[in-house]
């Protein structure tokens, strides 16, 4: 259902989700609704508690997870699985039509990293998946996204728990590491949206 892709990392002068907001293809409304999110439950060495934050961006047109000690350095790896309720007002649905990535590496020419990213919905037939791997030297942000073939709609007035698994593997000495965080902007994982009246 998603396809994978890398995307451009620099982002210069720009809000947060700004540069993700929908293109004309995928327009919402005017205004759209406000969106209700909540964690309920956040698990693995990636996530220690109370180190994962979830936001809407301010016209909810998109949200974001973010990490705040999700970093990983040379011959080892993390993980965290997060479960976020997603709340909307009646008489909306919404649909997510691409998910970005966003890690800050610190990788020198011996080194490596690794994301493998998995995100669902309980209850309705919605998936994004991202593996994908960089080499260094490399100390820019790092972007992927995956983006929706066809988008498929939420059914209308429910509230549904959003899963989100991620990895983050590091190859190479310790000196090597990689946050899953973009440190600008405090967003590790961001899912666009697009809007639609029941």
């Amino acid at each position: 259902m998603f396809r994978v892709r890398m995307v451009a990392a620099a982002i210069v002068g720009m809000s947060l989700l700004g540069p993700l907001a929908p293109t004309a293809a995928h327009a919402s409304t005017a205004m759209a609704p406000k969106i209700t999110l909540r964690v309920l439950s956040a698990f693995g060495g990636g996530c220690p508690a109370g180190t994962t934050d979830v936001v809407p961006n301010a016209d909810n047109t998109a949200f974001s997870l973010a990490y705040s000690q999700f970093r990983v350095y040379g011959g080892d790896y993390k993980s965290c699985r997060v479960v976020i309720r997603v709340a909307v007002p009646q008489g909306w649905t919404y649909a997510v039509y691409s998910v970005i990535n966003r890690v800050t590496p610190n990788l020198s020419y011996s080194g490596s990293a690794r994301l493998q990213m998995n995100a669902w919905f309980t209850g309705y037939p919605w998936n994004a998946s991202d593996d994908n791997s960089i080499y260094g030297p490399r100390t820019t942000l790092w972007t992927s996204a995956s983006n929706a073939g066809v988008l498929t709609y939420a059914p209308c007035n429910e509230s549904f728990d959003l899963n989100v698994n991620d990895t983050l593997r590091i190859s190479g000495p310790v000196s090597n590491s990689a946050e899953l965080i973009d440190t600008d902007v405090r967003a590790s994982t961001i899912f666009n949206l697009v809007w639609r009246r029941c």
